[in-house]
């Protein structure tokens, strides 16, 4: 009897919401062969088949998530999480967009490598126009949203998906009337993604990974070694990583969407009978049983209760790691200009510093890029 295959959640729960290298990988390590060794056409095929993948780019690299629906909201927990849960679907869109073209990008290099017959002097993998990956996915899937160019997160950017340490969370200033449109505007205004989308991008990151991992094997054994070969397979096993990463952030954020959803239906199911914010007068003196205020605070408290169990389900950020294939010599200056325009315009305006957050990014960010160009060329 077989045993039975792990299904993708089995997979993606043993993984790390950060980027990390997997120990082992095809070709690298102990697998690395001396000397240089390549079948152009095997290598080509197995190439073709990572540029296919690059047509799933489009497949959820757009967020409708939006927090300024509740931005006045007076009840402070379910608002800042909601924008937390906003904060992560955008970053997760821009994510999965940059993973799938980075793959389609090591696809396309890797194919021009096998065509280099100066390969063994000429081991870096070097770069192409983002546009020949777009005409690749568009004649592969004309009827697709394409890929889009790499995001602000791109290579190696961060969100965090914490609460502030300053915020206040109580309910104690919260009356029975604002508690009563506070829900009334969650139930209207508070959804962001379907978990069964968060679901379905978890199952795909998955098979992705898995297939990173094959293709690596196939070019192992079409034969291709050397140095080439150990540049473009140090690519892939840091692409797996970002996969893996992904897969686990989605498929964490389908519990704490799910679950947040649950929350706030609970809340507009429960609240008239539990703080009864219509008793009032003699009724309510007789009764004992507090004020309407009060008891619309206890209630509110116990979904607080609640909320912060969801927020212990969201990942503590959503982290890109990847090589930077997409990085051109062109993108690499642009983006030193920019930084450099920036940092000049705090110079001679005195408004800002160059310790602000964005500047700061932006010289990761730069950093990220020169690394790049001079692993992969």
């Amino acid at each position: 009897m077989s045993e039975p295959q792990p299904t993708p959640a089995d997979q993606w729960s043993t993984w790390e919401t950060n980027p990390e290298l997997p120990g082992y990988w095809p070709g690298l390590g102990l697998e690395q062969a001396g000397g240089f060794e390549i079948h152009r056409a095997g290598v080509r095929s197995v190439a073709g088949g990572l540029v296919k993948l690059a047509v799933h780019a489009g497949d959820f690299a757009f967020s409708d998530a939006t927090h300024y629906d509740l931005a006045g909201l007076r009840w402070n927990l379910p608002r800042e999480l909601h924008a937390i849960l906003t904060d992560a679907d955008r970053a997760v869109a821009s994510f999965w967009s940059d993973l799938y073209a980075e793959t389609g990008m090591a696809g396309l290099l890797i194919e021009r490598a096998a065509a280099n017959y100066r390969l063994a002097d000429q081991p870096l993998l070097g770069d192409l126009p983002l546009d020949r990956l777009h005409e690749r996915v568009e004649e592969l899937h004309p009827d697709g949203r394409g890929v889009r160019g790499p995001s602000e997160l791109y290579p190696n950017g961060r969100v965090s998906l914490r609460l502030s340490r300053m915020g206040d969370h109580g309910v104690g200033d919260m009356t029975a009337d604002q508690a009563k449109l506070d829900i009334e505007a969650l139930v209207r205004y508070g959804g962001v993604r379907d978990p069964h989308d968060y679901e379905r991008m978890a199952e795909a990151l998955v098979e992705l990974a898995n297939k990173l991992q094959l293709r690596a094997q196939d070019l192992r054994d079409a034969p291709w070694h050397g140095a080439a070969a150990d540049n473009a397979q140090t690519a892939l096993r840091q692409i797996y990583g970002n996969a893996t990463a992904l897969a686990a952030v989605t498929g964490a954020l389908a519990g704490a969407s799910r679950r947040f959803a649950e929350i706030v239906d609970w809340c507009r199911r429960n609240f008239e009978a539990m703080a009864d914010p219509d008793r009032g007068g003699w009724e309510e003196f007789w009764d004992l049983g507090g004020t309407a205020d009060s008891r619309a605070r206890s209630f509110l408290a116990q979904a607080n209760d609640a909320f912060m169990a969801v927020y212990d389900l969201v990942p503590e950020q959503v982290q890109e790691s990847l090589p930077g294939l997409l990085v051109t010599d062109e993108s690499h200056t642009e983006l030193k200009w920019r930084l450099q325009d920036v940092q000049a315009r705090i110079l001679d305006s005195g408004v800002g510093s160059m310790d602000d957050p964005y500047v700061r990014d932006l010289d990761l960010k730069v950093a990220a890029y020169e690394r790049a160009e001079k692993a992969y060329g």
